[in-house]
């Protein structure tokens, strides 16, 4: 009988230690929740679905949309209504860099999907971007 008790005092020693545990981890779970959910976190969140790319030229009256449209199309070998579909949104973004080197203005894309992103980087790193036979990074 005596080593039942025992037994079960230990068992129940074990039962508290795992409780601490598993609070100690929710409270580091809340802590990286409460960190994420700030205006960083956000960015980060954000971030996961957008490229930027540079030296697109610029030109008058062009149709953003269209023109990365074709880049991405033929760089993924996929159809343009495809990746019309993967893309959210396009637009262009001005920064000091581009500005003070005479660049034109960064484009960045945000797409609908992160396996998009990850794809046009692997594709990138493999071979170069073409854009009306001039080669493109």
């Amino acid at each position: 009988m005596m080593k039942y008790e025992d037994r079960f005092k230990k068992i129940e020693e074990h039962i508290g230690q795992s409780d601490e545990k598993i609070g100690d981890i929710d409270t580091r779970l809340s802590e990286v929740k409460k960190g994420r959910s700030g205006p960083l976190g956000w960015e980060i969140d954000k971030s996961e679905f957008y490229l930027r790319f540079q030296n697109v030229k610029e030109e008058k009256g062009e149709n953003l949309t269209k023109i990365m449209t074709e880049i991405l199309a033929e760089a993924l070998e996929i159809t343009e209504e495809k990746m019309m579909d993967g893309m959210d949104e396009v637009f262009r973004v001005f920064t000091r860099y581009a500005a003070r080197n005479n660049l034109p203005r960064e484009v960045h894309i945000r797409f609908t999907k992160k396996t998009i992103k990850t794809q046009i980087l692997q594709v990138a790193r493999e071979k170069m971007l073409k854009y009306k036979d001039k080669l493109w990074c």
